[in-house]
């Protein structure tokens, strides 16, 4: 954490998306779960869509390795995970692989083992990108520090329900936060805010990608 802020060039970007149909998509998935059973989280969601994005710009994958720049070729997402012992980012391996229904299976055994102290050592290596929420926790954006040998994290903050005009009409719609941050002498501000464009393009349109076959 300390190489992530001063060893690294750390610029954060911050865009607020239109989460409403994200929010209508989980409450499907929750009524639709089976009994017993329990539906994704928004942040299962945002692990499969971040895995999307990254599939379209691969460059905020870009990791440094003997003195080299170099980028990984599976998509590794590591959930920060508050714990006793502290700060810890057990790591969701290929997501695109995964259905959003096993990430969700993947992200709850990782973080109950993470908190009862069962991780092994493979279990915190290999991340490509790192994702970190205090939504929860009434936080609306906040600036992250890079997981390195990671070059970018995306903090996720609250949902709220705010009035937006859409045309003449004044409506009220779910709006959340993203906060990326990302090391300057790897990516360049613009292909960062593709990046976050993109997100934003998919989590306002989540049926789209939910119903494609690969994100069931």
């Amino acid at each position: 954490m300390s190489a992530g802020f001063h060893e690294a060039a750390p610029v954060t970007l911050t865009t607020r998306v239109d989460a409403t149909d994200l929010v209508h998509t989980r409450e499907q998935l929750k009524e639709a779960a089976g009994l017993g059973q329990s539906a994704p989280s928004f942040n299962d969601l945002l692990v499969k869509f971040t895995a999307a994005a990254l599939q379209q710009h691969p460059l905020l994958q870009t990791q440094w390795r003997d003195e080299t720049l170099f980028v990984p070729t599976p998509i590794n997402i590591a959930l920060a995970v508050e714990t006793a012992a502290g700060l810890l980012t057990p790591v969701i391996r290929d997501v695109p692989a995964l259905t959003v229904h096993q990430v969700a299976a993947v992200s709850r055994t990782l973080i109950e083992d993470a908190r009862a102290g069962r991780l092994l050592v493979g279990h915190l290596h290999g991340g490509t990108f790192t994702l970190t929420s205090l939504g929860s926790l009434g936080i609306d954006h906040f600036n992250p520090i890079i997981n390195l040998p990671q070059s970018a994290i995306l903090g996720v903050g609250r949902i709220v329900r705010e009035p937006v005009f859409l045309g003449d009409q004044i409506t009220p719609r779910d709006i959340l936060t993203l906060s990326l941050t990302f090391d300057h002498r790897v990516i360049d501000g613009a292909p960062a805010a593709r990046f976050l464009e993109t997100l934003r393009q998919i989590i306002a349109r989540p049926a789209q990608f939910l119903n494609s076959g690969t994100c069931q």
